[in-house]
Formats: C-alpha cells, sequence, structure tokens
C-alpha cells in the first residue's frame, strides 16, 4: 500500500514530500524496516563540509555544528542578497561517500521556490534542485556516530530484495531532523541510498547523471 506524506518533525517543520512505495521488514540484530521511498522535486542549499578528524569508537564525521551548519544557517535566515529570512525545515542531510568530500544539505521552503534567494557573492552556499528518484531509508535513533552509520548501511544493503539495485554502493546520505539538544532516544535518524527497481535502474541513472 502506498502512503503519501508531507513528512514533517514533531515540531511541525516543514520536510520534502515522498510516497512510501514499499515496506521491507529486516532481519538481523538490529532489526527494524527499510522503507523504499519517491521523493518528489526539492530544492537545497549545500556547502562542503571541513574536514573532521572521525577516528575512534564513538566518533562522528556527521555532526550538524560547525561552519557548514553556520553558513548554511544564516544564509536562511536572511544573509542573502535578497535579506529574506525564510523558515526553517528538516532534515539536516550530509550527503558522504566512502572517497571525497562530504556535503551538508538545507532542504529550502516550497514558498521559496518561485523565487530562490540568491547566496551572497562570497558564501560557500550553492542552490541546487534535487530530482524525483527512490531512495532505500533505514532509520534510527539515538547518536549519530561513524559506527552506527556503518552499522545501519550493512542493514539496509542486506535487508534489499534482488529487484532493488543501489546506484551507486559507495555514495549515502545521513538525514538528521531534530535540533542537537534533543536527547538521544528522541532523535530521529535515517541513512538513504538511491536505488532502483527491476528494470529501472539504467533510466534511473540516466536521469541522476543529467
Amino acid at each position: 500500500e502506498r502512503r503519501a506524506f508531507l513528512s514533517s518533525s514533531s515540531k511541525g517543520l516543514e520536510s520534502p514530500k515522498y510516497t512510501v512505495e514499499r515496506t521491507i521488514e529486516c532481519e538481523g540484530p538490529l532489526g527494524g524496516t527499510v522503507e523504499i521511498r519517491r521523493y518528489e522535486p526539492y530544492n537545497v542549499a549545500t556547502v562542503e563540509m571541513p574536514a573532521r578528524d572521525g577516528s575512534g569508537e564513538g566518533s562522528s564525521s556527521f555532526g550538524g555544528s560547525g561552519t557548514g551548519f553556520s553558513s548554511l544557517a544564516a544564509y536562511l535566515f536572511g544573509q542573502n542578497e535578497e535579506k529574506e529570512a525564510m523558515a526553517m525545515t528538516t532534515p539536516v542531510e550530509i550527503r558522504a561517500a566512502d572517497e571525497g568530500t562530504p556535503t551538508m544539505a538545507f532542504v529550502l521552503p516550497e514558498e521559496s521556490t518561485a523565487k530562490t534567494p540568491t547566496p551572497l557573492a562570497d558564501s560557500d552556499v550553492r542552490l541546487e534542485l534535487v530530482p524525483e528518484r527512490l531512495v532505500a531509508v533505514s532509520a534510527f535513533p539515538g547518536l549519530v556516530t561513524d559506527e552506527e552509520v556503518a552499522r545501519q548501511r550493512a542493514k539496509l544493503q542486506e535487508a534489499l530484495p534482488e529487484d532493488v539495485t543501489v546506484l551507486n554502493a559507495e555514495e549515502y546520505s545521513v538525514l538528521q531532523y531534530n535540533a542537537p539538544y534533543t536527547i538521544p532516544f528522541r532523535r530521529r535518524n535515517e541513512v538513504a541510498v538511491v536505488v532502483a527497481v527491476d528494470g529501472a535502474a539504467s533510466e534511473e541513472a540516466a536521469a541522476l547523471a543529467e
């Protein structure tokens, strides 16, 4: 059964619209489910994240604070050419890969789509349209550590049936829906990868490459 969402946090913040096309039960110690979602197109502001030391047990390369978060928050709250403040949204997305520099992305409110404010000339903020796509998602509570993200990626990969193909196994996203001060067991986090189903893999890959 398909369910349509304008997903939101507990505080009612706007999130990208998506439809759940399939829910897959996960076996193994982590349990839970993996959702196959079809996201509608949406706009984001992105910035490259500075290098961080993610070594050591319990460490994290996905913290929401720091230069990247501050740059995006400043843009969203009015430090742009039009001096236009926008509403806060969710989730904060960290786009990562096994190699390369990760980026942080803030979803832009739908009401700003028609005329998106321009980043300042000396800003490192970039604007991007995320196209419609299929995404496999594994949700988990608690702190986002490198170790936990690795476990969730493995769980997600093992849960996918043969007709679901991950388009790039080295690329993934970490989605964080809550404020940094939220107590860990109430946090909502997700690991996500772009996928295709059946013979649609080549079509999805071609569309993402455009």
